[in-house]
């Protein structure tokens, strides 16, 4: 769950008055594992963290080895690795412990997001000077095919439009 600024800071002021993490968590209705994480957060660096992230932040595969070496090295746990690296979440290093478990180096690069692109095989990038004959052709009649489809696609949109003009005029 995400908390705002000044919830955080409240947090921290009441730790500091001396109450326990535990009794600020109660206190407060939270997980005393954000009272600590907040509190050194805040102790290491100030209010900028923990300020709520306005984007999600990327890390290279080089990051998350110096990471997991660091902590092998040191004898770290995640959650002291993730105050150490300002990472937001320990719980993302031991994902890449996993994938780096299974997979090595591979398993810690970024993979691609969302769908790829479709490249349309009736239309080339050469100029249409260079094109033959055929594939100027093949490029017409997909075209063509594409053209029909959105006029279809318009006239239905229309269509569609129309019958809910209809009907709203007809409820009056």
């Amino acid at each position: 769950m995400k908390y705002d600024i000044d919830f955080k800071l409240g947090v921290i002021a009441y730790y500091q008055q001396g109450h326990s993490g535990l009794a600020t968590a109660k206190h407060f209705n939270i997980n005393d594992k954000d009272v600590f994480k907040w509190v050194n957060q805040y102790l290491k660096d100030g209010i900028l963290a923990i300020k709520p992230k306005t984007s999600k932040a990327i890390y290279s595969s080089e990051f998350k080895l110096q990471v997991l070496t660091t902590m092998a090295g040191e004898g770290l746990s995640q959650s002291q690795a993730a105050l150490r690296f300002n990472i937001s979440s320990p719980v993302l290093i031991s994902v890449w412990r996993t994938a780096y478990a299974r997979h090595g180096m591979l398993g810690l690069t970024a993979k691609a997001k969302g769908r790829p692109t479709v490249k349309h095989p009736y239309l080339t990038d050469k100029p249409d000077h260079e094109k033959s004959i055929e594939e100027i052709k093949r490029e017409n009649e997909y075209l063509r095919a594409e053209n029909a489809y959105l006029k279809k696609l318009d006239a239905l949109l229309k269509e569609r439009k129309a019958n809910q003009t209809k009907q709203g005029s007809s409820k009056d």
